[in-house]
């Protein structure tokens, strides 16, 4: 499969839940597609003046190709998405969850020490014991010459989302 109807089918996949954007630039690296969401949902007693409570999740998707996925652009790749996991989070009473995603795409098989340390990466955080919220950060490559996806342990709850073919 080829790049481009690569993005295609992951716009196509996401085009229901978020707001994307291509070609987006954050912190000085260009992405191929960016996609937000943000699902508010609230509970009233009786009538709307009478909110007994509202909670907000938000998600942000970077999506990159890179030629050659190397130890030394997974780490920059990674401290691009730590940095989006405190500017893009907003911790306040309402707020439930931020997920950050980043998706790699790449025609070649990363080493398999890459492959170790991509597996090995994760970032929780809670704000305030929870009761304002938490982030983490997904992590998944794609291969998408041979369909190949790797992700790290919070990545697994999206491989199939990402995965250039669907599982039967």
């Amino acid at each position: 499969m080829e790049r481009e109807k690569y993005l295609q089918l992951i716009e196509d996949r996401l085009q229901q839940y978020f707001d994307m954007e291509r070609n987006h630039e954050y912190q000085q690296m260009n992405f191929d597609l960016y996609a937000k969401s943000k699902i508010r949902s609230e509970r009233y007693f009786a009538s709307k003046k009478l909110k007994i409570y509202a909670m907000e999740n938000h998600e942000h998707v970077f999506v990159k190709k890179i030629d050659v996925l190397t130890g030394l652009e997974l780490n920059d790749y990674w401290n691009i998405l730590l940095k989006a996991a405190e500017e893009k989070v907003n911790p306040h009473d309402e707020h439930m969850s931020t997920i950050i995603t980043g998706t790699i795409v790449t025609e070649i098989d990363p080493k398999e020490n890459v492959i170790q340390q991509l597996e090995k990466k994760k970032y929780n955080k809670s704000f305030a014991f929870g009761l304002k919220g938490w982030v983490y950060i997904r992590l998944v490559a794609v291969n998408i010459a041979t369909g190949s996806v790797y992700y790290n342990k919070r990545g697994k709850e999206v491989q199939e989302v990402y995965s250039p073919v669907l599982s039967t």
